[in-house]
């Protein structure tokens, strides 16, 4: 029986890493990241009325998470125009005309992959930026208004 619950505790430890990884973290810079169960994920950054935001598939390999984007694009129509697919401004991919096209790009945010990094390490319940090579990138920084720089890894929010 005890050699039985070993065995057992050590199946569920070694399989564990790949479960603690889902969540959603945050970083002393208004970002976030959702990473999900079914390896997708959302980040998403806000400040003040400003927002972009990112999607995409990730994986996990030798303690760093992969992350691959994902564009949506949305259907330009205009007359006698040929359409052309353009950057959505939302989750859902649909059709737009010119109006709500030039009223989206007015606002502030949309999509966009900056902010975050392809590669993140994960170490002490936390993800850690980390260049391609998969090194931590530790330099810390400052945010929008704040002039004290602040580490720039994610935390467990749940």
């Amino acid at each position: 029986m005890r050699l039985l619950t070993v065995l057992l505790l050590t199946s569920v430890c070694i399989s564990a890493p790949g479960q603690r990884l889902t969540g959603k973290y945050s970083s002393y810079h208004g970002h976030s990241l959702e990473l999900r169960d079914d390896s997708t994920f959302r980040y998403e950054w806000k400040f003040d009325l400003v927002r972009f935001w990112a999607v995409g598939q990730w994986s996990y390999s030798n303690k760093v998470v992969h992350l691959k984007f994902t564009d949506i694009y949305d259907t330009l129509k205009r007359p006698d125009k040929p359409d052309s697919l353009v950057l959505s401004s939302d989750e859902k991919s649909t059709q737009v005309n010119y109006e709500e096209f030039v009223t989206a790009q007015l606002a502030s945010g949309g999509q966009t992959h900056r902010g975050i990094t392809n590669n993140l390490v994960f170490r002490l319940q936390r993800l850690y930026p980390a260049d391609k090579e998969g090194r931590i990138i530790r330099e810390k920084t400052s945010g929008v208004v704040a002039k004290k720089k602040k580490p720039n890894w994610y935390f467990r929010k749940d």
